[in-house]
């Protein structure tokens, strides 16, 4: 079988609002040489590091030289993201048949559902290679990924969100925000398609509201402040009046979950599920989610898969991560839905299932952690397996490291798998004391 993996990390409607910090130099599409099988090409924004692919395709068992590796010429966004011009260089194309050496492409999988992987599917001759190319041809891509399309499905089913609105002028916006202020609640906007947290923004009529999954809190102490603040962020929330954009409740103290589904032609297939940390923005995550109620994670796998349910009818094909809070009180809100392969699906689908095996849910505890600075990747694998802190496939624990160097930070992300949570924390204290003298940030 031949597959084509395309690491295109943001679809083209997010590529307009990526600013430094998101284009990353390419690293965190890399990620896709998780999914990589025998015989497989990979599409990548940049050539990945030898030392990254070395270290995963050990780990995966695949035979690294059955890879093919091909990276389009640069863009309009330079090498950042697969960008359209980049996916429809003639030059491009003719490399990738190169790769395939008279082979058909038996499957196409990207990482987002774009248009542009239509696109080039039809020009190698095999648009029917892409689960749910019909939908993902007319720009399905963006309606799975939308906030604002989130809040309209999930209204329509039933499905429990925080209270709020879809807003698309001031007016509406001003009313429903001071709707749950005068309710004594703080607010939480949401640009449409910004991803990884970095279009939220929480304000508050009152101090002392920590911001969880957004970058700052403002405060706004009345009517005309809040008139000023959507006066001076307009842009911002609404991507140049290009995007709606969200107003809903915000609950300090809430735990951030998900749950992941696989949407094939049978059906959704549950796929994983697990609890995202931020400190404010996204800082670590735990698989499976810990401390939450069976009657809870039962809510959570229902309303996914009734979420799911309704983006496969849609035809929608492909994962789908479902994500809620918890409440301080106990109650759990779906917050939105992401539409493409997350940075989660490789910790469970992969390291999960397939290193540390199938009852890795039942037996282990995967600890992720982002921001560990180090000098380089293959720095980082060597000292950790020096210090006797790298994953062993006999004892099942251990540390893997689970995304390539990001230049930009000098920062690799790791996961912890140990048997309880507790042990993995206390693991990740020993890896984060390995570097004393790696470059500063």
């Amino acid at each position: 079988m031949t597959r084509l993996l395309i690491a295109n990390d943001f679809i083209e409607d997010q590529a307009g609002v990526i600013d430094a910090r998101q284009k990353k130099n390419g690293w965190w599409a890399q990620r896709m040489v998780w999914f990589a099988r025998e015989g497989d090409i990979l599409v990548m924004t940049v050539a990945p590091e030898d030392a990254y692919l070395d270290y995963v395709t050990t780990l995966t068992r695949t035979p690294r030289d059955s890879l093919r590796v091909v990276v389009p010429p640069p863009g309009r966004l330079e090498t950042s993201i697969l960008t359209e011009d980049r996916l429809a260089d003639p030059e491009f194309h003719r490399s990738v048949r190169e790769a395939l050496d008279g082979r058909q492409i038996d499957e196409i999988l990207p990482l987002h559902p774009d248009t542009t992987v239509v696109g080039l599917a039809r020009a190698l001759g095999a648009e029917s290679a892409v689960p749910g190319h019909g939908f993902m041809g007319q720009g399905g891509g963006t309606l799975v990924n939308s906030k604002a399309a989130f809040r309209a499905i999930a209204g329509g089913l039933g499905v429990p969100v925080p209270a709020g609105a879809v807003c698309t002028n001031r007016r509406e916006a001003e009313d429903a925000i001071m709707e749950l202020f005068e309710q004594g609640h703080p607010v939480i906007l949401k640009n449409d398609l910004r991803a990884g947290g970095r279009g939220n923004e929480v304000v508050s009529p009152v101090e002392g509201i920590a911001p969880v999954g957004a970058e700052r809190t403002v405060l706004l102490a009345d009517r005309a402040a809040v008139r000023e603040y959507l006066a001076r962020r307009w842009n911002w929330l609404t991507t140049r009046d290009r995007t709606p954009f969200v107003v809903e409740r915000y609950y300090p103290g809430s735990q951030a979950v998900f749950a992941e589904f696989l949407l094939t032609e049978q059906g959704p297939e549950f796929a994983g599920q697990g609890e995202m940390v931020s400190a404010p923005m996204a800082k670590a995550e735990i698989i499976p989610a810990p401390g939450v109620a069976p009657a809870t994670l039962t809510e959570l796998a229902e309303g996914g898969r009734r979420l799911c349910q309704a983006l496969h009818g849609l035809g929608y094909r492909g994962m789908v991560s479902a994500d809620a809070i918890i409440t301080p009180d106990g109650e759990l809100h779906f917050s939105e839905y992401n539409g493409r392969i997350t940075g989660s699906t490789h910790i469970y689908q992969v390291l999960g299932e397939h290193i540390v095996g199938e009852d890795y849910a039942r037996t282990r505890v995967l600890y992720e952690v982002d921001g560990w600075v180090v000098p380089s990747f293959q720095a980082a694998a060597d000292r950790l397996a020096v210090a006797g802190l790298a994953y062993s496939p006999t004892t099942r624990t251990g540390a893997v490291l689970v995304m390539a160097y990001n230049p930009s930070d000098s920062t690799v992300r790791y996961t912890v798998v140990a048997e309880t949570l507790d042990q993995a924390r206390k693991q990740a204290d020993q890896v984060e004391s390995l570097f004393t003298d790696a470059p500063s940030v």
